[in-house]
């Protein structure tokens, strides 16, 4: 039941996880384009500042000329004549040159640095308070707290101007070169309060949060019924198995009186029949016994009584029982015991005889009539192994892996399906691991199967 409420909140922190990156993507997408505004608003705000003080410039002295045309247009004594009467490099100016440069992406622009250069040169700086009052104007709208910060060559701050402290925290634009030279440049720095963006996206910030209070109380009323199925089938459960397990103690009085009965009986028919009668209860009993341990595998541990079992002598039997429970089915059955005398191993014989009985009878069922079955047994150093094969239908590949969970059934044809649960090799597999063992499998389609278990001895 636990692992419920681990994935309830797993899934409950993955989706605050969600929210909360949605949020911030939004935020971060938000100061982005606000961002992005203040730098077209400074653009724009440096372009005015110039033609202010060119027009001022202008009004003092009228010397100042600007002639644009393409140096292709140009006759030789042109050219020749705009170098020869330039009073300095600086009169001329190549475009083509200044786009390789990246001064700027029109032919505006380029210009507007080049003015700029020009100013410099003459004293005529940038106003940067005049600067601030045109941002001001142009960033009508979405003028936050601002302060415009003026650079030179090596990037410090030499000046600023605005309603906001440099050190202050805000969002940065990008530097913005004034003139080709780098000798100065300009930036916006803006505070961009979080209020700002939530009020701009109330109505989505509501509606997201409204699914997620949705998807969590649908979380909650799920593990909320789970828990309470849950309880319900513990109950059932708990009815079922006290039931079954009831059903031992009459069958095992059963098994007392046919064995007495044996003892007593000398005609072999009726022996037979008293032995027939007894494998059926017994494989009745081993039934109960496994579905009574698949049913508390999770929460009850296998309580085991151990003592020396003699191996041999269990295959013996069974074989025995095999031969009588199986007798209307033509097969043979076999065991090869290469252990050595007295050797036995330390387990519990009640279900150590189920494990056996329960992979011999599984060879026996899932094949055609004439099946050749055999109980290996054998010593590997510490381990005792018994193996049981078969030359029966087989277990295809894709199968193998599966076939000891709990109530899986290999898929077959119609004309083989066979009366069983699928909780035989999920009971053995159990039982094995508990006394220290393992059991691994190998077979091919049509060819047969070989399950082999180890114990420590």
């Amino acid at each position: 039941m636990k692992r419920y409420y681990y994935i309830t909140v797993v899934a409950i922190v993955a989706l605050l996880c969600l929210q909360i990156s949605y949020v911030e993507n939004q935020y971060r997408d938000y100061i982005g384009q606000k961002v992005s505004l203040a730098q077209d608003a400074l653009e724009l705000a440096i372009t005015k500042e110039l033609h202010l003080r060119n027009r001022e410039q202008n009004r003092e002295s009228s010397q100042f000329r600007l002639y644009i045309k393409a140096a292709s247009d140009m006759t030789p004594q042109e050219r020749d004549s705009l170098w020869r009467h330039s009073t300095s490099p600086g009169d001329t100016l190549n475009l083509d040159s200044e786009w390789e440069k990246n001064i700027g992406k029109t032919r505006g622009e380029i210009l507007q640095q080049w003015l700029q250069d020009k100013k410099i040169e003459e004293g005529n700086m940038l106003q940067l308070a005049v600067l601030d009052s045109l941002y001001s104007l142009e960033a009508a709208g979405g003028n936050y707290r601002h302060v415009l910060l003026l650079y030179d060559a090596d990037k410090q701050l030499i000046a600023s101007a605005g309603n906001l402290q440099p050190s202050e925290k805000g969002h940065y634009s990008k530097m913005l070169d004034i003139g080709t030279k780098g000798l100065y440049a300009v930036q916006v720095k803006s505070e961009i309060p979080m209020s700002a963006f939530l009020k701009h996206l109330w109505y989505t910030l509501i509606l997201s949060a409204a699914i997620v209070v949705i998807v969590l109380l649908c979380l909650v009323f799920q593990l909320t019924e789970i828990r309470r199925k849950d309880a319900l089938l513990r109950k059932r459960e708990n009815s079922v198995n006290g039931t079954i397990h009831d059903l031992k103690a009459p069958l095992n009085g059963v098994l007392a009186m046919l064995g007495w009965f044996k003892l007593g009986e000398k005609d072999p028919m009726r022996r037979k029949v008293i032995l027939m009668n007894e494998t059926g209860v017994k494989h009745l009993v081993a039934n109960i016994e496994s579905l009574l341990i698949v049913a508390r595998k999770d929460r009850r541990k296998l309580v085991l009584r151990k003592t020396q079992v003699d191996v041999a002598a269990l295959a013996y039997r069974i074989k025995e029982e095999m031969d009588v429970t199986y007798g209307n089915k033509p097969h043979t059955l076999t065991v090869r015991n290469e252990l050595p005398e007295g050797c036995t191993v330390r387990a519990d014989a009640m279900y150590l005889e189920n494990v056996l009985r329960n992979l011999v009878e599984n060879a026996l069922k899932y094949a055609d009539e004439g099946v050749k079955v055999g109980i290996a047994l054998t010593q590997e150093a510490d381990r005792l192994s018994m193996a049981v094969s078969d030359n029966g239908w087989g277990i295809p590949a894709r199968y193998q892996k599966k076939i000891f969970r709990q109530f899986y059934q290999v898929p077959r044809e119609a004309d083989r399906l066979q009366k069983g649960y699928g909780i035989g090799l999920t009971q053995t597999k159990y039982i094995i691991e508990e006394h220290g063992g393992t059991i691994g499998v190998q077979s091919a389609e049509s060819k047969g199967s070989v399950f082999t278990v180890t114990l420590p001895l």
